[in-house]
Protein backbone atom coordinates (compact mmCIF):
# COMPACT_ATOMS: atom_id res chain seq x y z
CA UNK A 1 0.00 0.00 0.00
CA UNK A 2 0.93 3.86 -0.80
CA UNK A 3 2.50 5.78 2.16
CA UNK A 4 -1.01 7.82 2.72
CA UNK A 5 0.98 10.66 5.53
CA UNK A 6 3.36 12.97 4.82
CA UNK A 7 6.85 11.97 4.53
CA UNK A 8 10.50 13.46 4.05
CA UNK A 9 12.68 11.57 1.14
CA UNK A 10 16.22 13.00 0.40
CA UNK A 11 16.83 12.10 -3.08
CA UNK A 12 20.72 11.36 -4.67
CA UNK A 13 21.38 11.66 -8.07
CA UNK A 14 24.90 11.65 -9.84
CA UNK A 15 26.72 14.85 -11.02
CA UNK A 16 26.84 16.30 -13.48
CA UNK A 17 23.16 15.93 -14.77
CA UNK A 18 24.14 16.18 -18.35
CA UNK A 19 26.06 13.06 -18.22
CA UNK A 20 23.85 11.21 -16.64
CA UNK A 21 20.69 12.37 -17.42
CA UNK A 22 18.28 8.95 -17.13
CA UNK A 23 19.11 8.87 -13.02
CA UNK A 24 18.98 12.90 -13.09
CA UNK A 25 15.90 13.22 -15.11
CA UNK A 26 14.41 10.55 -12.65
CA UNK A 27 15.06 11.58 -9.93
CA UNK A 28 13.75 15.62 -10.88
CA UNK A 29 10.74 13.58 -11.71
CA UNK A 30 10.25 11.82 -8.49
CA UNK A 31 11.01 15.00 -6.08
CA UNK A 32 7.81 16.74 -8.27
CA UNK A 33 5.69 14.13 -8.16
CA UNK A 34 6.51 13.39 -4.42
CA UNK A 35 5.77 17.04 -3.79
CA UNK A 36 2.54 17.54 -5.69
CA UNK A 37 1.39 14.39 -3.46
CA UNK A 38 2.21 16.59 -0.27
CA UNK A 39 5.78 14.75 1.07
CA UNK A 40 8.66 16.46 1.76
CA UNK A 41 11.70 16.18 -0.41
CA UNK A 42 14.83 17.67 -1.27
CA UNK A 43 17.70 16.80 -4.27
CA UNK A 44 21.03 16.35 -3.46
CA UNK A 45 23.08 16.17 -6.74
CA UNK A 46 21.89 17.04 -10.54
CA UNK A 47 21.84 20.44 -12.00
CA UNK A 48 18.38 21.29 -10.56
CA UNK A 49 19.83 19.71 -6.58
CA UNK A 50 21.54 21.19 -3.96
CA UNK A 51 25.58 20.61 -4.92
CA UNK A 52 26.74 22.71 -2.31
CA UNK A 53 25.86 20.86 0.93
CA UNK A 54 27.51 17.26 1.64
CA UNK A 55 25.36 14.16 2.11
CA UNK A 56 26.07 14.65 6.05
CA UNK A 57 25.21 17.89 6.27
CA UNK A 58 21.35 17.39 4.74
CA UNK A 59 21.10 14.13 6.68
CA UNK A 60 21.87 16.21 9.69
CA UNK A 61 19.66 19.54 8.60
CA UNK A 62 16.84 17.93 6.95
CA UNK A 63 16.40 14.89 8.70
CA UNK A 64 14.51 12.66 6.12
CA UNK A 65 12.76 9.62 7.23
CA UNK A 66 14.54 7.60 3.99
CA UNK A 67 17.19 7.95 1.92
CA UNK A 68 16.49 7.22 -1.76
CA UNK A 69 19.82 7.18 -4.39
CA UNK A 70 19.70 6.53 -7.90
CA UNK A 71 22.82 4.50 -9.43
CA UNK A 72 23.56 2.14 -7.13
CA UNK A 73 27.85 2.98 -8.04
CA UNK A 74 27.89 6.62 -8.09
CA UNK A 75 25.02 7.03 -5.67
CA UNK A 76 24.63 4.05 -3.16
CA UNK A 77 28.05 3.55 -2.24
CA UNK A 78 27.97 6.32 0.56
CA UNK A 79 24.92 5.23 2.12
CA UNK A 80 26.41 1.62 3.36
CA UNK A 81 25.63 1.98 7.28
CA UNK A 82 23.04 4.71 7.04
CA UNK A 83 20.85 4.03 10.05
CA UNK A 84 17.79 5.92 8.23
CA UNK A 85 16.19 3.37 5.49
CA UNK A 86 17.33 3.33 2.58
CA UNK A 87 16.55 2.69 -1.11
CA UNK A 88 18.71 2.08 -4.32
CA UNK A 89 17.40 2.55 -7.93
CA UNK A 90 19.31 0.47 -10.39
CA UNK A 91 20.49 2.23 -13.61
CA UNK A 92 21.63 0.05 -16.70
CA UNK A 93 24.68 0.67 -16.35
CA UNK A 94 24.42 -1.40 -12.82
CA UNK A 95 22.82 -4.11 -14.30
CA UNK A 96 24.53 -4.40 -17.54
CA UNK A 97 28.07 -3.08 -16.70
CA UNK A 98 29.23 -2.52 -12.98
CA UNK A 99 27.71 -5.83 -11.73
CA UNK A 100 30.12 -7.26 -14.23
CA UNK A 101 33.57 -5.35 -13.64
CA UNK A 102 35.88 -7.21 -11.54
CA UNK A 103 36.89 -3.98 -9.82
CA UNK A 104 33.67 -2.34 -8.98
CA UNK A 105 30.68 -5.45 -9.32
CA UNK A 106 31.61 -6.61 -5.58
CA UNK A 107 30.58 -2.77 -4.35
CA UNK A 108 27.54 -2.90 -6.38
CA UNK A 109 26.89 -6.03 -5.15
CA UNK A 110 27.36 -5.18 -1.27
CA UNK A 111 25.21 -1.71 -1.98
CA UNK A 112 22.17 -4.30 -3.38
CA UNK A 113 22.79 -6.40 -0.31
CA UNK A 114 21.96 -3.97 1.68
CA UNK A 115 19.76 -1.54 0.87
CA UNK A 116 16.16 -1.86 2.10
CA UNK A 117 14.61 -1.84 -1.17
CA UNK A 118 16.42 -1.89 -4.62
CA UNK A 119 14.03 -0.61 -7.42
CA UNK A 120 14.49 -1.29 -11.19
CA UNK A 121 12.44 0.01 -14.05
CA UNK A 122 11.48 -3.79 -15.72
CA UNK A 123 11.21 -7.38 -15.11
CA UNK A 124 13.94 -7.92 -16.99
CA UNK A 125 16.29 -5.62 -14.84
CA UNK A 126 14.80 -7.58 -11.37
CA UNK A 127 15.53 -11.11 -13.28
CA UNK A 128 19.32 -9.98 -13.77
CA UNK A 129 19.52 -8.71 -10.13
CA UNK A 130 18.26 -11.33 -8.13
CA UNK A 131 20.39 -13.82 -10.33
CA UNK A 132 23.54 -11.53 -9.87
CA UNK A 133 22.28 -10.84 -5.63
CA UNK A 134 20.23 -13.48 -4.62
CA UNK A 135 19.99 -11.64 -1.28
CA UNK A 136 17.68 -9.16 -3.05
CA UNK A 137 15.36 -11.75 -3.39
CA UNK A 138 12.39 -10.19 -2.08
CA UNK A 139 12.94 -6.51 -2.28
CA UNK A 140 13.08 -5.63 -5.74
CA UNK A 141 10.34 -3.41 -6.87
CA UNK A 142 9.45 -2.86 -10.45
CA UNK A 143 8.83 0.81 -10.95
CA UNK A 144 8.66 1.81 -14.55
CA UNK A 145 9.43 5.38 -15.31
CA UNK A 146 6.94 7.81 -16.62
CA UNK A 147 7.11 9.10 -20.36
CA UNK A 148 6.89 12.60 -20.43
CA UNK A 149 7.75 14.68 -23.96
CA UNK A 150 10.23 17.26 -23.73
CA UNK A 151 9.71 20.96 -24.43
CA UNK A 152 9.97 21.71 -28.17
CA UNK A 153 11.28 25.46 -28.31
CA UNK A 154 14.72 24.84 -29.11
CA UNK A 155 16.20 25.57 -32.21
CA UNK A 156 15.45 23.17 -35.48
CA UNK A 157 18.34 20.74 -35.67
CA UNK A 158 17.57 20.60 -40.02
CA UNK A 159 17.79 24.66 -39.97
CA UNK A 160 20.91 24.81 -37.54
CA UNK A 161 22.43 21.86 -39.61
CA UNK A 162 21.47 22.74 -42.82
CA UNK A 163 19.66 19.45 -43.34
CA UNK A 164 17.47 19.44 -46.70
CA UNK A 165 13.25 18.66 -45.31
CA UNK A 166 12.94 16.00 -48.30
CA UNK A 167 16.54 14.19 -46.95
CA UNK A 168 16.15 11.62 -44.31
CA UNK A 169 16.61 12.37 -40.77
CA UNK A 170 18.00 9.56 -38.68
CA UNK A 171 18.65 11.23 -34.93
CA UNK A 172 20.86 8.74 -32.40
CA UNK A 173 20.42 10.49 -28.94
CA UNK A 174 22.32 8.63 -25.80
CA UNK A 175 25.35 8.90 -23.89
CA UNK A 176 28.70 8.57 -25.83
CA UNK A 177 29.63 5.36 -24.89
CA UNK A 178 30.63 1.14 -26.05
CA UNK A 179 27.32 0.05 -24.40
CA UNK A 180 25.49 2.40 -26.30
CA UNK A 181 26.66 0.79 -29.49
CA UNK A 182 26.97 4.29 -31.85
CA UNK A 183 29.23 2.33 -33.95
CA UNK A 184 26.83 0.27 -35.11
CA UNK A 185 24.91 2.33 -36.94
CA UNK A 186 27.94 3.83 -39.21
CA UNK A 187 27.23 1.01 -42.33
CA UNK A 188 23.72 2.87 -42.58
CA UNK A 189 24.11 5.93 -44.71
CA UNK A 190 26.09 3.56 -47.30
CA UNK A 191 23.25 0.69 -46.99
CA UNK A 192 20.66 3.37 -47.71
CA UNK A 193 22.54 5.24 -50.36
CA UNK A 194 22.81 2.04 -52.18
CA UNK A 195 19.06 2.24 -52.47
CA UNK A 196 19.20 5.83 -53.82
CA UNK A 197 17.72 7.01 -50.57
CA UNK A 198 19.30 10.58 -49.30
CA UNK A 199 19.81 10.15 -45.40
CA UNK A 200 21.84 11.64 -42.61
CA UNK A 201 22.62 10.15 -39.17
CA UNK A 202 22.86 13.01 -36.42
CA UNK A 203 24.36 11.18 -33.22
CA UNK A 204 24.01 13.42 -29.84
CA UNK A 205 24.32 12.39 -26.63
CA UNK A 206 27.36 13.72 -24.03
CA UNK A 207 30.95 12.15 -23.87
CA UNK A 208 30.72 9.78 -21.27
CA UNK A 209 33.87 7.46 -22.61
CA UNK A 210 36.11 9.97 -24.19
CA UNK A 211 38.37 7.34 -26.72
CA UNK A 212 34.72 5.96 -27.72
CA UNK A 213 33.75 9.55 -28.72
CA UNK A 214 36.74 10.19 -30.06
CA UNK A 215 36.63 6.73 -32.49
CA UNK A 216 33.21 8.16 -33.29
CA UNK A 217 34.23 11.51 -34.82
CA UNK A 218 37.13 10.54 -36.75
CA UNK A 219 34.83 8.30 -38.05
CA UNK A 220 32.09 11.00 -39.18
CA UNK A 221 34.89 12.56 -40.67
CA UNK A 222 35.51 10.09 -43.66
CA UNK A 223 31.33 10.06 -43.96
CA UNK A 224 29.75 13.68 -44.90
CA UNK A 225 26.21 12.82 -44.06
CA UNK A 226 27.08 11.57 -40.26
CA UNK A 227 27.45 14.17 -37.70
CA UNK A 228 28.37 13.28 -33.72
CA UNK A 229 26.98 16.17 -31.49
CA UNK A 230 27.45 17.08 -27.78
CA UNK A 231 24.48 16.84 -25.50
CA UNK A 232 21.82 19.21 -26.28
CA UNK A 233 19.49 21.44 -23.63
CA UNK A 234 15.84 20.20 -22.91
CA UNK A 235 14.59 21.93 -25.11
CA UNK A 236 16.94 21.83 -28.29
CA UNK A 237 16.19 17.78 -27.92
CA UNK A 238 12.88 17.79 -27.78
CA UNK A 239 12.52 19.85 -31.20
CA UNK A 240 15.76 17.49 -32.54
CA UNK A 241 13.14 14.56 -31.86
CA UNK A 242 10.43 16.63 -33.52
CA UNK A 243 12.63 17.09 -36.70
CA UNK A 244 13.79 13.58 -37.06
CA UNK A 245 11.98 10.83 -39.72
CA UNK A 246 13.39 8.14 -37.38
CA UNK A 247 14.51 7.68 -34.07
CA UNK A 248 17.94 5.15 -33.37
CA UNK A 249 18.44 2.96 -30.33
CA UNK A 250 21.77 0.61 -31.21
CA UNK A 251 22.16 -0.49 -27.15
CA UNK A 252 24.12 -3.37 -26.85
CA UNK A 253 22.41 -3.92 -23.31
CA UNK A 254 18.83 -1.36 -22.42
CA UNK A 255 17.34 -1.07 -18.87
CA UNK A 256 14.30 1.36 -19.92
CA UNK A 257 15.43 3.44 -22.42
CA UNK A 258 15.18 7.41 -21.59
CA UNK A 259 15.18 8.07 -24.70
CA UNK A 260 12.99 5.62 -26.71
CA UNK A 261 10.43 6.86 -24.21
CA UNK A 262 10.88 10.72 -25.30
CA UNK A 263 11.40 9.24 -29.13
CA UNK A 264 7.74 7.92 -28.36
CA UNK A 265 6.17 10.44 -26.47
CA UNK A 266 6.62 12.81 -29.40
CA UNK A 267 5.26 10.46 -32.04
CA UNK A 268 8.43 9.43 -33.54
CA UNK A 269 9.06 5.77 -35.31
CA UNK A 270 11.90 4.08 -33.55
CA UNK A 271 13.79 1.44 -34.53
CA UNK A 272 16.27 -0.16 -31.36
CA UNK A 273 18.00 -2.78 -30.32
CA UNK A 274 16.30 -6.34 -29.87
CA UNK A 275 17.74 -6.35 -26.78
CA UNK A 276 15.77 -7.24 -23.27
CA UNK A 277 14.94 -4.23 -22.18
CA UNK A 278 14.10 -2.68 -25.47
CA UNK A 279 11.74 -5.66 -25.70
CA UNK A 280 9.65 -4.54 -22.70
CA UNK A 281 8.81 -0.83 -24.23
CA UNK A 282 7.99 -2.07 -28.42
CA UNK A 283 6.30 -4.56 -30.23
CA UNK A 284 7.91 -5.17 -32.96
CA UNK A 285 6.24 -4.19 -35.90
CA UNK A 286 3.36 -2.71 -34.16
CA UNK A 287 4.89 0.28 -31.74
CA UNK A 288 8.49 0.03 -33.60
CA UNK A 289 10.90 -2.01 -35.21
CA UNK A 290 13.66 -4.23 -33.68
CA UNK A 291 16.56 -5.31 -35.21
CA UNK A 292 19.36 -7.79 -33.86
CA UNK A 293 22.31 -6.93 -36.88
CA UNK A 294 23.22 -4.31 -38.70
CA UNK A 295 21.43 -5.79 -41.90
CA UNK A 296 18.11 -5.84 -39.87
CA UNK A 297 18.88 -2.03 -38.84
CA UNK A 298 19.48 -1.24 -42.14
CA UNK A 299 16.43 -3.26 -43.44
CA UNK A 300 13.94 -1.43 -40.82
CA UNK A 301 15.35 2.09 -41.52
CA UNK A 302 14.76 1.53 -45.21
CA UNK A 303 11.12 0.35 -44.56
CA UNK A 304 10.60 3.82 -42.78
CA UNK A 305 11.74 5.38 -45.50
CA UNK A 306 9.83 3.93 -48.07
CA UNK A 307 6.42 4.00 -46.32
CA UNK A 308 6.32 7.46 -44.05
CA UNK A 309 2.57 6.58 -43.25
CA UNK A 310 3.45 3.27 -42.12
CA UNK A 311 5.87 4.75 -40.13
CA UNK A 312 4.30 7.47 -38.95
CA UNK A 313 1.75 4.95 -37.93
CA UNK A 314 3.70 3.22 -35.76
CA UNK A 315 5.30 6.47 -33.46
CA UNK A 316 1.12 6.93 -32.94
CA UNK A 317 0.35 3.80 -31.97
CA UNK A 318 3.18 4.09 -29.39
CA UNK A 319 2.66 7.48 -28.30
CA UNK A 320 -1.00 5.97 -27.17
CA UNK A 321 1.14 2.86 -25.71
CA UNK A 322 3.49 4.76 -23.50
CA UNK A 323 0.26 7.33 -22.24
CA UNK A 324 -1.67 4.00 -21.31
CA UNK A 325 1.36 2.46 -19.78
CA UNK A 326 4.00 4.89 -18.27
CA UNK A 327 1.75 7.28 -16.47
CA UNK A 328 3.18 9.87 -13.80
CA UNK A 329 0.70 9.51 -11.25
CA UNK A 330 1.15 5.35 -11.44
CA UNK A 331 5.07 5.50 -11.16
CA UNK A 332 4.13 7.83 -7.75
CA UNK A 333 1.94 5.55 -6.60
CA UNK A 334 4.55 2.50 -7.43
CA UNK A 335 7.00 4.55 -5.34
CA UNK A 336 5.30 5.29 -2.75
CA UNK A 337 4.15 1.52 -2.22
CA UNK A 338 8.40 0.67 -2.39
CA UNK A 339 8.85 3.52 0.47
CA UNK A 340 6.11 1.84 2.48
CA UNK A 341 7.54 -1.67 1.91
CA UNK A 342 11.35 -0.09 3.18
Amino acid sequence: MPIDFPVKVLLLSPTPAGLYRGPAETALRYRQGLQRRGHLCELLGGDDGDCRESLAGTLQRFKPDLVHAHDAFRCGLQLLGLRVPWIVSVTGDDVYRDLRDERVGPLVCETLRRAHRVLVPTASCASWIEEAVPDSIGRVDVVPRAAQALPTGGTDLRRSLGIPRNRLLILLPGGLRPIKGQDRAFSLIGRLREHDVDAELVIVGPDQDPAFTAGLIERAEEEPRIRVLPALSRERMGAAYQNADVVLNTSLDEGMSLTILEAGMHGRPVVASDVPGNRELIRHRETGLLFRDEDELASCVLAVSRNRAAAGALGVRMREDFKRRFDADREIDLLLSAYAAA
